[in-house]
């Protein structure tokens, strides 16, 4: 089988890209079972769309960026660290 995609949601600055450490943090914070879980609860699909991403609560971009140099300095990122990571940044 063979699919194809023909949307894709692009976060940028100015219709510039993301900081590295930034867009290193808003990945691992999209990619966290609790983000995955309400997403699912809320929308009760899994296809996301632009204005789903906007209406979403994101940490603050310092902690988007601190997440994003912790995130860059790890071998392995595990779906259990990588939520054991975000449980600290609430805290």
């Amino acid at each position: 089988m063979l699919g194809f995609e023909n949307h894709l949601n692009v976060f940028h600055e100015g219709k510039r890209g993301l900081p590295e450490d930034l867009a290193h943090g808003l990945a691992a914070f999209l990619n966290t079972t609790a983000v995955d879980e309400n997403f699912r609860r809320f929308n009760g699909h899994t296809q996301v769309n632009a204005t789903d991403l906007r209406l979403m609560k994101y940490p603050s971009r310092k902690a988007l960026i601190g997440l994003g140099k912790w995130a860059r300095s790890q071998g392995e990122l595990t779906q259990a660290v990588l939520d054991n990571q975000l449980n600290k940044l609430a805290e």
